[in-house]
């Protein structure tokens, strides 16, 4: 190569590497301009080639520049960068990487902040509008931004776990709620969208321990409390039910619900299951513990539907105990006495059921049960009147 080839090739290189410089002065004077658009395709020209793409200043200005687009207020300018929060997040964490000296580590992250804020904010109005794929993207920009700096932002990852909840997504969704438990995001809200996650994923078990772990935490919060109690008595876990319900009156002692709940488990205690064998006594004690429980509910909610049904289903269950051993007696005197008991037992749940169908008229069991008492105790129109509501 003669020197003048080579001197001409210099210059040539020379002219390539100051028009490419030009190329971010350029889009720094339209940017100071506000003239985006224009500084937008300087800037990314600059990005992309070999001499000025190694340079946090490129990297600095073309963040400044996206930043700008994405948090102004030229509509019109945002539709034509939808991308624009992206590339200047992208660019900021380029120019982070870039500046090795830390000479506009301040700058870097003041900016980076702001968007972090601003793609949380703009995640809440896109989850709000229910473009849910939006508001992830938009949480993971500031989960991103987070990391970079060798934080954690829970809220993004918690609202993040929301969305992928509410767009359907239940194993991303428990994913996040999980990692939310693990990092120390840990409030009363978090286990129960937890648990009802992996109980609707069949996973019940898992939203007892969940929940478990959540009371550890918050040993008085009602809520969780009551979850677990629902979970346990969903599982059969009757044993550990009866505890939880007894805790929950506790924490929430005129909840009729509770003491109704209570009887129930009292009531099956008091019904030998297939292979079991119950004494007289036993059978006694736990049906007397259901028949106080029930009407305790029924003090704290005169108008509690379930607590009249349950304590008519405890009086027809021990009539028919009664009738069944009455049944066995061969003295005839003596059979009468007991049927007579029997009866007397039966008719208690009369005005219980009364009171079920005067709460609940559209109830097809209540209706069903004061038929048969209706019956029983010659009461003939007012069962006929019965057997009409049930269409028969």
């Amino acid at each position: 190569m003669t020197r003048t080839t080579l001197t001409l090739l210099c210059i040539t290189l020379a002219l390539w590497a100051n028009a490419q410089n030009a190329n971010v002065v350029n889009a720094y004077n339209y940017m100071q301009d506000g003239d985006y658009a224009k500084a937008a395709e300087y800037i990314d020209q600059a990005a992309t080639n070999e001499s000025t793409m190694a340079k946090d200043k490129t990297w600095r200005y073309r963040g400044d520049i996206y930043r700008l687009i994405a948090m102004g207020t030229d509509e019109a300018l945002k539709a034509q960068y939808p991308d624009a929060m992206q590339k200047a997040i992208d660019s900021y964490l380029k120019a982070k990487e870039l500046d090795t000296k830390g000479n506009y580590k301040n700058e870097i992250v003041q900016n980076l902040g702001a968007l972090q804020g601003a793609s949380l904010n703009k995640g809440n109005d896109a989850f709000g509008a229910k473009d849910y794929d939006k508001a992830i993207q938009l949480y993971g920009n500031s989960m991103r931004i987070a990391e970079a700096f060798g934080q954690v932002d829970t809220n993004a990852i918690f609202n993040s776990a929301l969305a992928y909840e509410t767009k359907g997504d239940a194993p991303k969704a428990i994913e996040l709620y999980s990692n939310c438990l693990d990092m120390g995001y840990d409030k009363p809200e978090v286990y129960r969208y937890l648990a009802s996650l992996q109980k609707k994923q069949g996973d019940l078990d898992g939203a007892i321990a969940t929940t478990e772990r959540g009371k550890a935490k918050y040993p008085t919060n009602k809520d969780l409390i009551l979850d677990e109690l629902n979970f346990q008595l969903e599982a059969g876990r009757d044993a550990e039910a009866e505890k939880s319900v007894k805790e929950a009156i506790t924490a929430d002692p005129d909840n009729a619900v509770l003491y109704s709940v209570l009887g129930s488990l009292y009531d099956a205690k008091a019904t030998p299951k297939e292979g079991q064998t119950l004494s007289e006594e036993d059978i006694a004690t736990w049906s007397g513990k259901a028949e106080e429980a029930y009407k305790t509910s029924i003090e704290k909610d005169p108008d509690f539907f379930d607590a009249y049904f349950n304590i008519g289903v405890l009086y027809n269950n021990r009539a028919a105990s009664c009738y069944e051993k009455a049944n066995a007696i061969k003295d005839n005197d003596k059979y009468n006495k007991a049927k007579t008991a029997c009866d007397e037992i039966y008719l208690k749940a009369v005005p219980y059921f009364e009171k079920a169908h005067e709460l609940n008229p559209d109830d097809a069991p209540t209706v069903q049960q004061l038929m048969k008492l209706y019956a029983k105790t010659g009461d003939l129109d007012k069962a006929a009147e019965m057997k009409k509501l049930l269409g028969n």
